[in-house]
């Protein structure tokens, strides 16, 4: 067995030699382009970033200009003090029902949704 791995051993050290000649003779490549390519992407990435940073900065001007969106009056009572709103005295009224359509019947409201397509299921009545 130790002539064996005798052996083994000086064919590995004859393979290894050889590929660890071959390893140190390659050199590394150095592309001349590199760097100025680096300094360009900074320069497009910082690019992008200033103009994020505007529109940022812009959209928030907008919004601090836009006007506050108004209440509907018939819902809006205005200011109230804490008071008004516990007190029991007073008759509230009640807005759940305002604006309210009651239709007698289907024929009323009428047939808006007769030409719409049926998508995702069969267009007609199936009979087993």
């Amino acid at each position: 067995m130790g002539l064996v791995m005798g052996f083994i051993n000086r064919i590995k050290k004859a393979f290894s030699s050889k590929s660890e000649e071959e390893e140190v003779g390659e050199e590394e490549f150095h592309d001349p382009y590199q760097e100025t390519m680096a300094e360009a992407f900074v320069e497009r990435q910082q690019s992008v970033i200033d103009d994020a940073m505007n529109e940022l900065e812009s959209s928030v001007q907008k919004a601090k200009s836009e006007i506050a969106p108004k209440a509907a009056s018939e819902y809006d009572v205005g200011e109230v003090e804490v008071l008004e709103l516990l007190s029991e005295d007073e008759d509230r009224e009640d807005h759940s029902e305002m604006n309210v359509i009651e239709h007698l019947s289907v024929e009323e409201i009428g047939g808006h949704l007769d030409s719409a397509r049926i998508e995702g299921d069969l267009p007609k009545e199936i009979k087993f």
